[in-house]
């Protein structure tokens, strides 16, 4: 098997071939030295890929601004309004609409998160409020190597005058342990996509 050099994005042929040689305690030798068949395969490879997602909500007019203030505390806040259905559509859009189990999958992973780190500020007519999800995804075949999806959350608070007057942001790290590979590489491997709505 070829070298694949660090930092590509791995096929699947070669992300097995490299996890059932690497794994294989009976192609190394108790001091480390490949004594399997063929070339000796490159166990401290890194692959990553990133992908992001935003979804903008829109407040153009009073009665929608006024409707978010008067009920964020009961009906957005602690149901986690915006937060889901920010990442309803997300993962939507990334697995291309696939998937209710994903969805809810992921919604029941990411929702507490969602809930505690995304802020619900006070919107005015004519202002918008934008979520982005950035999920990096890192993945090694060493046996201790590095498997985990990194998931940040970004938001803004934008005003009538295009300006952003707030902002948020906070990070997680999803060990493989805590979330399923395929859905880690799901995410992170979907096309940049970019969604509106109204409130």
């Amino acid at each position: 098997m070829s070298t694949i050099p660090p930092l590509q994005k791995l096929n699947d042929h070669d992300r097995n071939e490299l996890k059932r040689k690497c794994h294989n305690q009976l192609n190394w030798s108790d001091g480390g030295h490949w004594v399997g068949v063929g070339r000796k395969p490159n166990c401290f490879i890194n692959e990553q890929t990133s992908s992001r997602l935003t979804h903008t909500v829109k407040f153009p007019t009073d009665q929608s601004a006024n409707r978010w203030n008067t009920e964020w505390e009961t009906n957005i806040r602690y149901a986690g309004h915006i937060g889901t259905a920010a990442l309803t559509t997300a993962v939507g859009l990334a697995t291309g609409g696939a998937a209710g189990i994903a969805v809810g999958t992921l919604a029941a992973i990411f929702k507490d998160e969602l809930q505690a780190k995304i802020p619900y500020p006070k919107m005015y007519r004519g202002w918008s409020y934008q979520v982005e999800f950035v999920h990096q995804f890192k993945w090694s075949p060493h046996p201790w190597g590095q498997r985990e999806l990194i998931q940040t959350i970004s938001s803004k608070s934008i005003n009538h005058e295009d300006k952003v007057v707030a902002e948020a942001r906070s990070a997680r790290r999803y060990k493989l342990d805590e979330l399923p590979e395929d859905i880690a590489r799901l995410l992170a491997t979907a096309k940049f996509t970019s969604s509106v709505s109204e409130f």
